[in-house]
């Protein structure tokens, strides 16, 4: 026998004997799951509640870590298996890590319902923390999951929408087909049953960041995104860059579609004008000791206008060659313009401060104002201007008589729409009825 051969046949008798040492009785190894944490549910099972409701009980579950290990070691994720609702505000991508007492090992979890199903069920799953890979998924099987189920009907009068998160202060809503609804709202999204539902688009460029969606009358859909600047698709699949020319693309102020050309600003920069869907982007000097430009829009006979930061209305009948300034006064445009929209018959409608709406028509140069101010000690402005069934419509911000107004020119009434909350946003939908933003989220009416 060979010295290797001899090394080779003791190393085979050393592991049987350690093998055979092994499985006497009552020396057993200690089996895998005694390393493992554990996950139980306590409570909050088998909920009924209403779409886009909290459910009413919260959840309680328990972590029961291995001998020697702390609780703290652990964390939980959810999955949502069937409807989209969520829990407390923890995202699907992220690991929830305060959530459990680390005294106790009990965790409690508030979940708000989703609105497209009738049963619904979310996946808790609990890891070693120090094992997650959030940048390319769950590097390791977790330790231990649950699943709770809960059931939901649909509200009576306003629920609240599921999958769109709460309002932005630069919310954007925009249709083309009147079927399909889209909305800019920290990315984009889209619903297909008027506003109860909301996904994201999938493949929009720099999609979290989406901060306005407009579409021109060939349906072609342009988005503005926080710092990247303009796209468009002819067709949801084929996303084209439209930047040629534009220098510093951070933080944009406004945005304008139409057949024929489209305007951008930024903070830093601008404002820009093509004539060639983006081919090209010449920046515009519009003068006026202006840094700065908001709000701007196309008037039907093709003149523009816009506000500078001095609150200065410009307006340009050249296409953005030469900008004159049109005087206003302190009653019409008060302090700051919070919204600047333009009639399809051509009446021109300001939003500004001490609750102000505000309107002139280009031809004659004569305003007409009006103020819902009530001395509340905060800012009260107008904005969110819209036109339906020709009616102006418009929101009243903070006011203690705050809401939506509508009427014809200097003939406004606030609107009873029966919504509790405060009013941030609203959008007009189609067939007349509102959606509605507040601090709570989006709400349809049912």
């Amino acid at each position: 026998m060979t010295i290797s051969n001899f090394r080779k046949t003791c190393f085979l008798l050393i592991l049987s004997i350690s093998i055979l040492a092994g499985c006497k009785k009552g020396n057993n190894p200690v089996p895998y799951s005694a390393y493992k944490g554990k996950l139980s549910l306590i409570s909050g099972n088998s909920q009924s509640g209403i779409y886009g409701q909290d459910l009413a009980d919260s959840i309680i579950i328990k972590i029961t870590p291995p001998k020697g290990k702390s609780v703290t070691k652990y964390a939980v994720k959810f999955s949502m298996v069937q409807g989209n609702g969520l829990i407390e505000n923890y995202s699907g991508d992220y690991p929830a890590y305060n959530l459990i007492d680390p005294q106790k090992g009990l965790g409690k979890i508030q979940w708000r319902l989703g609105c497209d199903n009738p049963s619904q069920k979310v996946k808790v799953y609990l890891y070693v923390d120090s094992l997650l890979n959030l940048g390319t998924g769950n590097a390791v099987a977790p330790d231990d999951s649950l699943t709770i189920v809960a059931s939901g009907t649909k509200p009576t009068g306003w629920g609240r929408s599921c999958g769109c998160g709460l309002p932005s202060y630069n919310l954007k809503m925009a249709t083309f087909d009147k079927k399909t609804l889209y909305m800019a709202n920290n990315g984009l999204y889209s619903s297909t049953d008027g506003g109860i539902n909301w996904y994201k688009v999938p493949g929009a460029p720099y999609g979290s960041t989406v901060v306005d969606v407009q579409f021109n009358s060939k349906g072609w859909m342009y988005i503005l995104t926080a710092n990247n600047g303009v796209y468009y698709t002819q067709d949801q699949k084929s996303w084209i860059a439209i930047n040629n020319g534009i220098l510093d693309m951070r933080t944009p102020t406004m945005f304008l579609v139409t057949d024929d050309l489209l305007m951008v600003s930024f903070y830093f920069d601008g404002p820009y004008l093509t004539k060639d869907n983006g081919g090209f982007w010449q920046k515009l000097l519009v003068g006026y000791s202006s840094q700065r430009f908001y709000l701007a829009k196309q008037h039907p006979n093709g003149d523009l206008y816009l506000f500078n930061d001095w609150t200065n209305l410009l307006t340009s009948r050249d296409t953005g060659k030469t900008w004159q300034l049109i005087p206003t006064s302190w009653q019409a445009v008060n302090y700051a313009a919070y919204d600047l929209e333009i009639a399809p018959e051509g009446t021109v409608y300001i939003g500004s401060d001490n609750a102000t709406i505000a309107n002139f028509l280009p031809q004659t140069n004569q305003w007409a104002y009006q103020s819902y101010y009530q001395y509340n000690a905060s800012t009260q402005a107008v904005n969110n201007i819209q036109f339906y069934n020709n009616k102006v419509y418009f929101l009243v911000n903070t006011s203690p008589n705050a809401g939506i107004y509508n009427g014809t020119v200097n003939s406004y009434t606030k609107i009873n729409t029966g919504f509790a909350g405060r009013i941030s946003y609203y959008f007009i939908k189609p067939d007349g009825t509102f959606l509605l933003g507040s601090d709570e989220g989006f709400y349809y009416h049912n």
